[in-house]
Parts: C-alpha cells; sequence; structure tokens
C-alpha cells in the first residue's frame, strides 16, 4: 500500500484514473474531472518539490540506495526472466531528485494549463482522457530509475501523442493527405526509429554486464553508474573496433537527438506543431521535447561519461547548426505557429551546447556551469514556449488565421493579448529579467572557455533570433492597423487564465534564478563530478 499511495506512483497513477473517469462520464462533467485530476497530480508534485527542500535533492546515488520506499524514490523487484544463463531482471524503481523534479513540476502544470486551454474542444471526453494518459507516460519518462522501465514510458507517451495530432490536428492537406495524419505518422517514425537504437543500446549494455555479473545485476540506471559496471574495453561494430562507451553512447543518442530535435532529425517537428492542436503543441514544445535532453543528461552523460567525452566536439558543432538553422529559416517563415516551431530547435540548440560544454576538457567549474545553464534553458524554454504557442492560439481561435502578413497593428483590438505575445517574445529572445536570459547566459558564458567558436557563432545569431521575433511582433501588432479585424475580440478571461501564469513564472525565475539553481544544483554537481571521476579512473 505505501508504494501504491507513494507520491512517485499517484503522478503516474492518478492521470490514468482521471483518463478513464473523464472518458465514460458525461461531456459536461468530464472537462471538470479532467481539470479537478490534472491539479491533484499538479498539488502532488508541488509536495515532491516541498520535500526535495526538506530532505535536499540527492543524487542518482542516494536514489539508487533506496531498498524499497522513501520520500523520493520508490523499489521493488517487478519482473525476472532467465534468458538462457542470464536473468533479466526488471524493477519498478521510480525516483526524482533535482535534475528530474522540476520537470516533473513543469509537465503538471503544463497540462492543467493544456486543460484550461482546451475546455471548448470537440470531442472533449476523448481529447482530455488522452491528454491525461500523456501527462502519465512523461511523468514516467522523468522519473523511471531502471533502464527498461524508462524505455517503456518512452513508448508509452507516443500513442497519446499520436492520436491527438491525428484526431485533432489540421485538416489542411499535406502530400495528398490531411495535414494530421501526415504529421502523426511523421511524429511516430521518427520517435520509433529513434527508439529501436535505443532499445539496443540498452539490451547491449545490459547483457554485456550481465556476462559478468551473474544473478546481481538489475537495469537500474544507478548501477550502471558505478565506474565499477560502467562498460569499458572495445566493439566490434561491423568489422570496425570502437570503444564500447562511445558506441553505446551514439546507439542510445539518436533517440535523445530525434526528440531535442536535433538537425538532421528535425523535420518532424515544425509539421507536428503547425498540425497539432494549441494545447498539444504547449506540451510537446514545453515537456516532450525535454525529454530527449533530459535523458542525454540523465542516461548518456551519466552512464556513458567516456563516450559523450569523445563526442563533445561534435555535439558542439551539432550545436551550432541547430542553433543557426533554426533562428535563419524563422527569418522566411509566413506561419506564426511554424516560426515558433523553428525557434524551438533553435533554442534547444543551445542546451545542446551547454551539454557539450560540459562534456568537453576544462576547468570544472565552467563545466558545471554550463550544465547548469543547459539544464535551466529546459524549464525556461518549456515556459516561454508554452506561452508562445498559447498566444498564437488565441488569436487563431479569434481570427483563424496563423499568416503574418493577414495582421497588421490588431494590438489596437488585442491589448491585452498584444502585451502578453511582446513578453513572451521578449523572453524567448533574451531579454534580462526574463527566464530566458538566465539560461542563455549561463549557457554562452562558460561552454565559451571549452569551445569559444562554437559560442562566438552562436552568440551572432541571437542577432536573427531577435530580428524574427521582433519583426513577427510588429507585422502582427502594430504599425498601421488593418481594418478587416475592426471586429476582433481580445483574450477572453478563460484565454488569459494560462497566459497569465506562464507570463508570471517567467518573471519571476528571469528575476530570482535562485529558487530554481538551488533545486538543480545538488544533482547536477554530482553528474558531472561523477562523470569526471569515471574518466580518471
Amino acid at each position: 500500500m505505501d508504494i501504491l499511495f507513494h507520491p512517485l506512483t499517484l503522478i503516474i497513477l492518478l492521470p490514468v484514473i482521471g483518463a478513464l473517469v473523464a472518458y465514460l462520464t458525461p461531456t459536461k462533467v468530464s472537462r471538470w474531472v479532467a481539470l479537478i485530476f490534472s491539479a491533484l497530480v499538479f498539488v502532488v508534485t508541488l509536495y515532491l518539490l516541498g520535500q526535495g527542500f526538506s530532505h535536499g535533492f540527492g543524487s542518482l546515488k542516494t536514489i539508487g540506495a533506496v531498498n524499497r520506499v522513501d520520500w523520493n524514490a520508490v523499489r521493488v523487484d517487478w519482473i525476472s526472466i532467465p534468458i538462457g544463463k542470464i536473468p533479466f531482471n526488471v524493477q519498478y524503481f521510480m525516483g526524482v531528485d533535482g535534475l528530474g523534479l522540476p520537470l516533473v513540476v513543469l509537465n503538471g502544470m503544463l497540462t492543467v494549463l493544456a486543460i484550461i486551454g482546451g475546455w471548448r474542444r470537440n470531442r472533449v471526453k476523448d481529447y482530455f482522457a488522452l491528454l491525461l494518459l500523456l501527462e502519465a507516460g512523461v511523468m514516467g519518462v522523468f522519473t523511471a530509475m531502471d533502464l527498461f522501465l524508462f524505455f517503456l514510458f518512452w513508448e508509452v507517451e507516443l500513442a497519446p501523442m499520436f492520436l491527438l495530432i491525428g484526431i485533432w490536428g489540421n485538416e489542411q492537406i499535406k502530400h495528398g493527405v490531411p495535414g494530421r495524419i501526415y504529421s502523426a505518422w511523421k511524429f511516430l517514425l521518427y520517435t520509433f526509429f529513434g527508439s529501436v537504437f535505443m532499445l539496443v543500446g540498452f539490451l547491449l549494455l545490459y547483457f554485456m554486464n550481465a556476462g559478468t555479473a551473474g544473478a546481481t545485476i538489475t537495469a537500474s540506471m544507478p548501477y550502471f553508474a558505478d565506474p565499477a559496471h560502467m562498460p569499458s574495453g572495445t566493439l566490434n561494430v561491423l568489422g570496425i573496433t570502437a570503444s564500447a562507451q562511445l558506441v553505446l553512447f551514439l546507439l542510445i543518442f539518436v533517440a535523445f537527438a530525434v526528440k531535442i530535435p536535433m538537425f538532421p532529425f528535425h523535420t518532424w517537428l515544425p509539421d507536428a506543431h503547425t498540425d497539432a492542436p494549441t494545447e498539444v503543441s504547449v506540451i510537446l514544445a514545453g515537456v516532450l521535447l525535454k525529454m530527449g535532453a533530459y535523458g542525454l543528461i540523465r542516461i548518456c552523460f551519466t552512464l556513458f561519461p567516456e563516450g559523450i567525452h569523445a563526442f563533445a566536439p561534435w555535439m558542439a558543432g551539432l550545436a551550432v547548426i541547430n542553433i543557426i538553422y533554426g533562428a535563419a529559416i524563422c527569418l522566411v517563415q509566413k506561419d506564426m505557429k511554424k516560426l515558433i516551431a523553428y525557434s524551438s530547435i533553435s533554442h534547444m540548440g543551445i542546451t545542446l551546447l551547454g551539454v557539450a560544454a560540459a562534456a568537453g576538457s576544462g576547468n570544472v567549474q565552467f563545466r558545471e556551469v554550463a550544465l547548469m545553464g543547459a539544464t535551466f534553458q529546459l524549464i525556461s524554454h518549456g515556459l516561454i514556449s508554452g506561452m508562445l504557442f498559447f498566444c498564437v492560439g488565441v488569436i487563431y481561435d479569434h481570427a483563424h488565421t496563423r499568416m503574418i502578413a493577414d495582421f497588421g497593428g490588431v494590438a489596437k483590438k488585442m491589448p491585452r493579448l498584444a502585451t502578453l505575445f511582446t513578453l513572451a517574445g521578449m523572453a524567448s529572445l533574451g531579454l534580462p529579467a526574463l527566464a530566458g536570459f538566465v539560461a542563455e547566459y549561463m549557457v554562452f558564458t562558460s561552454s565559451y572557455k571549452i569551445w569559444p567558436v562554437a559560442t562566438v557563432v552562436s552568440v551572432f545569431t541571437m542577432i536573427l533570433t531577435a530580428g524574427y521575433l521582433l519583426w513577427m511582433l510588429k507585422r502582427v501588432f502594430f504599425g498601421p492597423f488593418n481594418k478587416k479585424w475592426s471586429w476582433l475580440p481580445d483574450a477572453n478571461p478563460r484565454e488569459m487564465v494560462p497566459l497569465v501564469i506562464l507570463a508570471a513564472f517567467i518573471v519571476i525565475v528571469g528575476i530570482y534564478p535562485k529558487f530554481l539553481i538551488d533545486v538543480l544544483l545538488p544533482s547536477l554537481h554530482h553528474v558531472l563530478y561523477d562523470a569526471a571521476q569515471a574518466l580518471i579512473k
């Protein structure tokens, strides 16, 4: 019973129960059921955050020491199947530390706001049920401490996202089929492609250790984070001998690169965002993209320090491509939603640059700040991109178009939305005192010591970011008023709720980042220094 009612179980179980109840109740009731259950999940995440401040946010090692139940972990045997002489063990092992906890809270908050934003959707029972199932899957990714359990939740989130895009998405024809169908399948195939490499990497890692460890092996992340159990030596892959750590890192990195998304695996994202409903775009940008970067830090950085260190220069180069390509292509976008989608590619490149700097060689303090900036960017971008997509959703719901050229001076009719949209745009371009500035400042100032050329090029690209965001805001909200929008209403109270809440967090995090840094720092410190010790050994 302790396990069933543990907070880490509840944040997965409650959305599933909520989805079933919402689906089975009348439409008018189902809206409130979904909102109540999502709010309960958010409250549980806040309880975990409070427990973290009370007990300390710890590290992967402290989670690994838990035998059964603690405030931040629950661990019991689940599956044990002998495969020949090798036991295949999977545990129900859930845990949370300073790295995963902010993302858990962010997922809980954005789901509540997405349900408020989608209040008037058609087939609302199905829609909210799938949103809650999606929340459960993402919660599992951010809390699973067993590799195969992590993979299970990684795959679970695919089904609701596929259906949300495929059923409620855009009807505009793409390549001979409705855009919602095209984009849903593209999202599924790209993510599944990466998942195959991840599973191969996990199985290879497990059975490499099982050959020497016998019955004592588990698939837990803390087990493989122990230098005694880290892969070593070489592997022969297609006739090429390479470091085992590098091979395993590259296999698993492919899945995370698709999710980030990293060039050249990025093309699914603009289509998915363009054709998804507003609330689904908010979840997609706010938390699903963060799964890739979270996995890169939690698994690749922690389990394969030699592999990520060897690949760090290439990762820095790919980060620069992400930043430049995403920003440059935004300059030619005609659709506001597509522009924000490509800006996400650019901004996630900043996270990739921070991880590459942390994995490089040089002053360990600068590398720690780079890793902090990369993780901070996950939270700040989740807030900012969520707010931007909500803003586009409001103007689209009223005007039924997202084309930038169709507007002009509509701040005259939508002053509340124009103010909040401008705030989100300023945060996205990195204006001081807003959340985006803190993350970018930490990444760029620290990564310059590790990868100076890559950092200088990336910082220059921020001029493009300011260019496309300010240009969009000017053409849509300011300048000469387009009289055809004289009837356009401003955002209503329900639409304002998510915007005001996200705006408040963007300002609070920008003015007082210490709160979030205090959450992240203990775990990231352990991640970096444990990796450094593993490299020395």
